[in-house]
């Protein structure tokens, strides 16, 4: 799989962000190492939430450890949109990052640990894969 090169130095670096805990909704948050990286998927609800359906997105998690939530997918990328993101999996948003390198998010992680719980920010904005992905009928599980 490929990741962009700042990515990938501070994976294999091991690094972890830097931030205080304290503002941070979730908490400490740690990072994967390149070892640990494996592709998986996130559950997108249509815009029209009377329907029982979702869209799958391949995704890749960034984030290992998280001490008050589900670390998966927290931050993470998405390969085939090559754009980083975050995922609310109760309520199966996804927020992208589109105009983010993983040094922005590096240097200032706390605004983007938190754009899953605060939206309203003008950091990210709301995936809509309706002109990519087909609407599977249904639930995943």
């Amino acid at each position: 799989m490929e990741f962009p090169s700042d990515l990938c130095d501070y994976l294999k670096e091991g690094n972890q962000l830097d931030y205080d805990v304290s503002k941070a909704e979730a908490g400490k948050v740690g990072i994967c190492n390149l070892a640990e990286i494996k592709s998986g998927v996130v559950w997108v609800s249509p815009e029209d939430d009377e329907i029982d359906a979702y869209y799958e997105i391949t995704a890749v998690s960034i984030t290992n450890y998280c001490e008050d939530y589900d670390p998966e997918f927290i931050l993470l990328w998405l390969p085939n949109e090559k754009v980083y993101g975050a995922w609310d999996c109760d309520h199966w948003v996804l927020t992208i990052f589109p105009n983010a390198s993983w040094t922005d998010i590096a240097e200032n992680p706390l605004p983007f640990l938190n754009a899953q719980w605060y939206p309203e920010s003008d950091l990210g904005q709301v995936f809509n894969p309706a002109s990519k992905y087909e609407l599977i009928l249904g639930r995943p599980f």
